[in-house]
């Protein structure tokens, strides 16, 4: 009768030693999916310390609130937005190229993201909006925003920041 007993409690260490493999298992995946999100995001965090060094003693930027990575069809522009030391909310537009020129606007000169997304939503209707990013094109600030249509093609809409007009539509991609 004790054999039997014995051989009953065998198979729950075993139950046991399978939950210790789920866990760990589960764990190395947890650990996986951070270090990889983690490494996705260090280019664009390596742009904005690039971004802000170059900046640095040049633009009166006191605080960040965003990093926007624009790029364009000819340049790259990093922007940020944050305030000044008077508490006023400026967006700082760096090029990439370090010989191009950085410009600074009030916020207040401009539309707002949420501006940007409902000229789009009420001129295209779209299905979805994936982003609005700030960039810069010939010298023009614009808001990028980026959507999918009704037939599920990417779509871009340009938005020229200080006007809110239309800037560049690229559609159908």
């Amino acid at each position: 009768m004790s054999e039997i007993i014995l051989r009953n409690r065998k198979p729950k260490r075993k139950i046991g030693k399978w939950i210790a493999i789920i866990l760990g298992i589960v764990i190395v995946l947890i650990v996986a999916v951070f270090l990889y999100v983690k490494y996705a995001e260090k280019p664009v965090s390596e742009a904005e310390t690039e971004a802000l060094d170059r900046i640095s003693g040049q633009v009166d930027l006191q605080s960040t609130d965003k990093f926007y990575l624009y790029n364009g069809p000819q340049e790259v522009y990093y922007v940020l937005t944050g305030k000044n030391s008077k508490n006023k909310n400026i967006i700082v537009w760096v090029p990439k190229k370090k010989s191009g020129k950085v410009y600074v606007k009030f916020a207040s000169d401009g539309i707002t993201e949420q501006q940007a997304r409902d000229k789009v939503e009420k001129a295209k209707n779209p299905k979805k909006i994936l982003h609005a990013n700030l960039g810069m094109e010939k010298g023009t600030p614009i808001w990028e925003v980026a959507y999918i249509d009704k037939n599920d093609n990417l779509n871009y809409f340009d938005i020229d920041f200080e006007t809110g007009e239309w800037y560049r539509e690229i559609e159908n991609l």
